[in-house]
């Protein structure tokens, strides 16, 4: 069983492009190995500079990502949380017939009141604090309650294949 036995690479499409639009951030549907299946979205550009460099791609994104499909697959909830970055991103299990079959994805905003990692991203991306800071402000805001809200709702409607 696999994420294409829920719903066809069509229908995939369709809520990944709604929950970017919606939200302004990438969103993206995963194996249960954590390899990128589908994606929908632009990256903002300091999520560009990070994923350029193989170290702070490996660090900063594919360790969280492991970490909060880990945490979302034995909750059986969705993860919401922030990268090693500082940008908010949430996880949703995806379970077909009690199997999980992999995730679903959205990241790349800053929750207002929540900060940017500079010294994490600046260790491990090799950007200097200036850069980080011209970058940073391109980052899109998101009010955490909007987040939480369509995360949750997204997967109540998933629910009735688990």
């Amino acid at each position: 069983m696999d994420v294409y036995d829920i719903k066809s690479k069509e229908e995939w499409q369709d809520i990944l492009d709604d929950v970017s639009h919606e939200l302004g951030i990438p969103a993206s549907l995963a194996d249960n190995k954590n390899a990128i299946l589908q994606s929908s979205g632009k990256r903002n550009e300091l999520c560009l500079k990070i994923r350029a460099n193989s170290q702070a791609l490996t660090f900063i994104c594919g360790q969280t990502q492991q970490f909060m499909a880990e945490q979302a697959k034995s909750t059986k909830r969705p993860f919401i949380d922030a990268c090693e970055a500082g940008m908010s991103k949430f996880v949703l299990p995806l379970f077909l017939k009690g199997e999980w079959v992999g995730s679903f994805t959205a990241c790349g905003a800053c929750i207002p009141g929540n900060e940017i990692e500079d010294f994490i991203i600046q260790k491990n991306s090799g950007l200097s604090e200036e850069e980080i800071n011209l970058l940073k402000v391109h980052v899109p805001q998101i009010e955490e309650s909007k987040f939480v809200e369509t995360a949750n709702r997204l997967f109540n409607e998933l629910q009735k294949y688990a």
